[in-house]
């Protein structure tokens, strides 16, 4: 507990429980001893009961109070690691399309003949090639400088004209000769600023034969692009929590802010995926780190994201619990133990308060110190229930909080990795339509010399860039030239293409622009609706004629299913990507998902949905870069992402939360005390004195019955000692056959007709609620016609309860005790408990 302890000084809500609990606790004791002092006899059936009641409580206490604090540390853990695992895995997607590209550039015709050139040719040519640079590095905005340079480290050419580095002597140009894929390099360069690390991306450059010309380098906008994680929408993180990426010697290489955690200070390690206590400059922190797992079988560099926030300030902003529905039930099985151990320990003390009052009736002139005492047990009781219950809503509400919470940021996860996917699609097409190989095709004559050419060219670039299902190029009249994986579909070389595409790609007016079509069924694609993009392919010399079109087929079954996948991991529930429309494009559920789940409440919510409740986040897909934002596209697609809390109880209130009002009986010859139970949602009534006692369900000897109402036997307390009788269930006789809650069940015993000193038969009833005084004038005739469907009910009592929202009237059902006794006696044994059921009713016309 003494972590605990020292966690709970920074938590004010968990302090003030702990206070509560703690005052109750000394409330007990002084009800024990002020009992033990006044009537020691008379307490003495039920102080044992007392006594147990407080130490199960104080136990309850220390469980509660651990929980409440290891629910607020996880639920700022859930917020911090999903900060860093959302900032490490976006970073390491990313990287993972970089090495694709430069892998793609290496080998661009224009950019390997450059380099085969000799001095002269690349004279003439260096102005074009920084044009074809700049062009590119227009679509792929994540680079800031593009360099191309000899196998000996001479600059041939670079996008940076203000550049005066001659020759490099960077050991990434000989590391790239000699790789046979691309290399990934962070550290200072001289092809960069020279005095902060660069993240470089370099690959070979080689002619026909394999020869080696040169070597590509990318110089990736590092800096800008962890600024845009660390600080991208909603996904961003509180002002307080500091967010840098480390190296695997711990050192910052990135951080959200420059004053709290400073970038090339080493912080002290940590073991991933785990809240920690740490410190640094002088000040404790809770910390998460957290890896990458890769992607698609790219690893990234061994780099980490840790969040840290102060201990000093981690839960003054979370120390609030939104309000929950009230028939939400967790799957928590720490919490579930907690609540019916609760509800253990309110029915054992109801039943001892029970029994209590029903002793008292014989206590002569003790009675009313026995009842005063037993006042003082129940009102401690209610506060106690109410302070536990208080505590546990404070726990439900917590967890769920944390739920909502990791539902939004999955969704918004989800939002970032979509966008920042497509962004991809459509820097690939517009570049693709810039080839001089495929401008040469389409400005051919269409006699089928090209097509083997072109089909292999785009084999080559979908076998590069895997999430394509098919590449397509047409020329202006509409008809397809080339595709990729033809051999899959045979046909479409010579057929036209979708005349809405074509129509599209001739309304492009430059490089820079692009065109998508709706999510929709197509011919080139049999995985259903998908994404096509489409760029115009304009002569290299002409720049205003077109030759055709580009038509780049996204599968996006595949793809989406996966970012859902990998978002949803293993927890319970579902993702999807919606349109604004409400039309599902993609969803973790085969079946589909219905409209309730979509249509959040304000985007953030408990949600109810074929049994189950559901923590809801929706959140809008804004866009990455210039992609969505400024470019004039906008899909409208939005994540929605919903996580199961639990199944729904719709009974979690209960009748014995409702207090039942005691008034104080003027006329005390009219005067009557009567026991009051629930069976199912009904309320019931008998006269106390037909009562010995009240016994825990779990007494009950279960015998082999075919009768259903019949549960078996039960040891009673009779003057000899002990007596077995039989129990009958009240929910059977009385029409109630749904399921009982676990924590429902307990037996009355009602005492024998014509011998009150001995039991006659135990009564299985789901909750004892009050042992309180009426005035019989007040009971009333049941109205005409309950005889015929409800013959165990003779009369009516109307009383009042207590509620959240104030004092209500109810109406308590009076038990003929005759027809009960009925069911486990002769009839002609009954005749006098008929004088215990309804004595003096009220007729009401």
């Amino acid at each position: 507990m003494a972590a605990h302890d020292d966690l709970v000084n920074h938590m004010h809500r968990v302090q003030t429980c702990e206070r509560d609990l703690r005052d109750l606790g000394m409330l007990w004791q002084m009800i024990e001893s002020s009992a033990t002092i006044s009537c020691p006899d008379e307490v003495a059936p039920i102080l044992p009961t007392l006594i147990q009641t407080r130490e199960r409580f104080n136990e309850l206490q220390q469980r509660l109070i651990a929980r409440m604090v290891d629910e607020q540390k996880a639920a700022l853990g859930d917020e911090l690691m999903a900060q860093a695992q959302c900032a490490i895995d976006i970073l390491v997607r990313n990287l993972y399309e970089r090495t694709a590209d430069v892998g793609f550039l290496a080998t661009d015709d224009v950019v390997v003949e450059f380099c085969s050139g000799d001095a002269d040719h690349q004279q003439t040519h260096r102005a074009a090639m920084v044009h074809r640079l700049r062009d590119y590095q227009a679509k792929y905005t994540v680079y800031d400088d593009i360099v191309l340079l000899s196998p000996t480290g001479e600059v041939l050419v670079r996008m940076d004209t203000e550049a005066t580095l001659p020759r490099s002597s960077d050991t990434i140009v000989a590391e790239a000769l000699k790789a046979p894929a691309y290399v990934e390099r962070f550290r200072a360069s001289d092809l960069g600023s020279g005095d902060t690390p660069d993240l470089l991306y370099a690959h070979r450059i080689a002619a026909k034969g394999g020869v080696n010309v040169g070597v590509l380098v990318l110089r990736f906008r590092f800096i800008d692009e962890m600024h845009r994680i660390f600080h991208s929408g909603d996904g961003q993180a509180p002002p307080e929590v500091a967010l840098v990426l480390i190296d695997e010697s711990g050192r910052v290489i990135a951080t959200n802010d420059e004053g709290h955690v400073p970038t090339a200070v080493t912080l002290r390690p940590v073991a991933n995926g785990q809240v920690v206590r740490t410190s640094f400059a002088g000040r404790d922190y809770l910390t998460v780190v957290c890896a990458s797992p890769g992607y698609q079988g790219y690893p990234g560099p061994a780099w980490r994201a840790q969040a840290m926030v102060s201990l000093l300030t981690a839960f003054r902003h979370r120390d609030g619990a939104a309000p929950i529905p009230g028939n939400v039930l967790l799957d928590s099985p720490e919490l579930i133990a907690i609540e019916s151990e609760t509800q253990r320990i309110n029915r054992d003390l109801r039943t001892a308060v029970w029994n209590g009052r029903l002793m008292a009736g014989n206590q002569g002139d003790k009675q009313a110190q026995l009842k005063a005492v037993l006042t003082q047990v129940s009102v401690a009781g209610m506060r106690t229930r109410a302070r536990v219950d208080m505590a546990i809503k404070d726990l439900y509400g917590t967890s769920i909080n944390r739920m909502q919470l990791r539902a939004e940021q999955l969704a918004t996860l989800a939002t970032d990795l979509i966008d920042r996917n497509l962004y991809e699609r459509a820097n690939d097409c517009r570049w693709w339509a810039l080839s001089p190989a495929l401008q040469r095709t389409l400005r051919a004559p269409d006699d089928g010399s090209e097509t083997r050419a072109l089909n292999a060219l785009l084999d080559h670039v979908n076998g590069l860039y895997t999430v394509y299902t098919r590449l397509i190029a047409f020329d202006t009249r509409g008809v397809i030239r080339g595709v990729s994986r033809a051999t899959d579909a045979p046909g479409l070389v010579g057929s036209a293409i979708d005349p809405r595409w074509a129509a599209a790609a001739q309304a492009l007016h430059n490089s820079q622009q692009y065109a998508v079509s709706a999510f929709e069924d197509t011919s080139a694609h049999a995985e259903g609706p998908t994404y096509v993009y489409l760029s115009a392919v304009r002569d290299a010399e002409d720049g205003n004629k077109l030759l055709g079109g580009m038509a780049i087929v996204f599968n996006a079954a595949r793809e989406f299913a996966n970012m859902l996948e990998d978002i949803l991991g293993d927890r319970t529930g579902f993702a999807a990507f919606v349109e604004n429309s409400g039309k599902v494009i993609a969803s973790t559920r085969p079946a589909g998902v219905d409209q309730p789940l979509i249509e959040v409440p304000g985007g953030l919510g408990v949600v109810e949905h074929e049994g189950t409740h559901y923590a809801c986040a929706r959140v809008r897909a804004t866009g990455y870069r210039e992609f969505k934002t400024s470019d004039g596209y906008d899909n409208r697609l939005s994540a929605v992402v919903a996580l199961r809390l639990g199944a729904i109880e719709h009974r979690r209130s209960n009748l014995s939360d409702q207090t039942l009002i005691h008034t104080a009986v003027a006329d005390r010859t009219q005067a009557m005390e009567v026991a009051v139970f629930q069976v199912g949602a009904m309320r019931y009534a008998v006269p106390a004195s037909v009562l010995v006692d009240a016994v825990a369900k779990s007494e009950i000897v279960r015998t082999p019955h075919p009768d259903p109402t019949k549960l078996g036997l039960v040891d009673a307390r009779a003057p000899a000692g002990r007596q077995m009788v039989p129990v009958i269930c009240a929910r059977q006789q009385f029409g109630v056959f749904y399921k009982p809650r676990a924590a429902d069940g307990v037996v009355l015993v009602l005492r024998c007709p014509r011998r009150s000193e001995l039991p006659l038969m135990g009564l299985r009833v789901d909750d004892l609620l009050a042992v309180t005084d009426i005035d019989r004038r007040q009971l009333q005739e049941s109205p005409r016609g309950f005889q015929s469907f409800a013959p165990w009910i003779c009369g009516l009592l109307p009383m009042q309860i207590n509620t959240e929202h104030g004092k209500e009237p109810v109406l308590v059902q009076w038990i003929d005790v005759s027809w009960l006794t009925a069911l486990v006696q002769p009839a002609g044994q009954a005749t006098e408990a008929s004088v215990l059921s309804a004595p003096a009713l009220t007729t009401t016309r």
